[in-house]
């Protein structure tokens, strides 16, 4: 009898030991078909850790083998490491990552029909006794649940408990709970969260823009008033132009005077567009500014500080009048 027990148990050892072996020369084999194209060094520590994995699930050690053959698949992912994971999560009871793994084995490796079948097993002793939660992320994301990464969008979760699912995008983040019976799925879909909206403008901006609006507009009205002032000289100097004048060889003869006064008007002319040019853009930008202003989040109290503005206009020019608390 004892002959006989001892018997099955080499029996046993040394299936185990042969399925194994075929498990890992199917990781070489598929490794570059499975994970595109790792580099050599990337198959060399993928294949180390897999031996690993493998010598500790031979000495029944399988959470230490679950470990080894999981970082064997993130160095370099093939369908069979990711099927010894799943077979050694079980060995250890660790149904619920067992079955995460199996529903990436199942998504991933459609064509593998016999990692396919094996994953399809786990799934159906997981799924009654848990929840299948399918996250869909409206842009690329990291998902984390109950502050753990989550590598595959569809996972198990514990029924009947409100579990947290956090979903990271570049720079932003967005958040739900899921929560389910027993054998129930969910689908969650996670928005990309809208961008912030720009904080509102000071009033200290939109006046400061207000007053270098009216400057501006008061300089270009003198630029204006100073060109127009020369051209009674310039149309008096055109009419004597034909005329040749005295002449004593220092001074400028009424054509050479005209042309003086036509190059000094046209260079006012140029300066008073400038200034057109920019008044406007900058009246552009106050009226924009004053859209976005904060005009009621000011506090009320007494002793705020407050800045009022007042705009004067009369015959012989205008003004801006700033008053205030500080």
């Amino acid at each position: 009898m004892e002959t006989t027990t001892r018997g099955r148990r080499c029996c046993a050892s040394a299936v185990l030991t042969a399925c194994l072996m075929f498990s890992a020369a199917a990781a070489a084999q598929s490794s570059s078909r499975d994970s595109g194209s790792p580099s050599v060094d990337e198959r060399a520590k993928a294949a180390e850790a897999y031996d690993q994995g493998t010598s500790a699930y031979l000495s029944e050690h399988y959470e230490l083998a679950a470990h080894w053959f999981e970082r064997a698949y993130r160095i370099a992912p093939t369908s069979a490491a990711l099927l010894q994971a799943i077979r050694a999560h079980t060995k250890a009871g660790n149904w619920i990552r067992a079955g995460n793994l199996s529903v990436e084995l199942r998504d991933r490796y459609p064509e593998d029909t016999r990692a396919k079948g094996a994953a399809e097993v786990v799934i159906a002793r997981v799924a009654p006794e848990n929840v299948l939660v399918n996250a869909t992320c409206e842009q690329e994301c990291t998902l984390e649940v109950d502050g753990a990464l989550v590598r595959h969008p569809s996972f198990f979760v514990t029924p009947d408990v409100e579990h947290a699912l956090k979903a990271a995008y570049d720079g932003s983040e967005t958040s739900t709970s899921v929560r389910g019976d027993a054998g129930s799925e969910q689908n969650v879909t996670l928005a990309t969260p809208a961008a912030p909206s720009p904080p509102p403008v000071p009033r200290w901006a939109f006046f400061s823009s207000l007053g270098a609006t009216v400057a501006l507009g008061a300089v270009t009205v003198w630029s204006g008033v100073n060109a127009n002032r020369g051209v009674s000289e310039y149309e008096a100097a055109a009419r004597t132009a034909s005329s040749p004048g005295i002449n004593n060889g220092s001074s400028p003869t009424p054509a050479d005077q005209a042309a003086l006064l036509l190059e000094e008007g046209q260079e006012k002319e140029r300066r008073t567009n400038i200034l057109i040019g920019v008044t406007a853009t900058m009246a552009v930008s106050t009226a924009v500014l004053g859209v976005f202003t904060n005009w009621k989040a000011e506090s009320r109290e007494p002793r705020a500080n407050k800045i009022e503005a007042s705009v004067g206009v009369a015959h012989n020019g205008g003004g801006l009048t700033l008053k205030g608390r500080f």
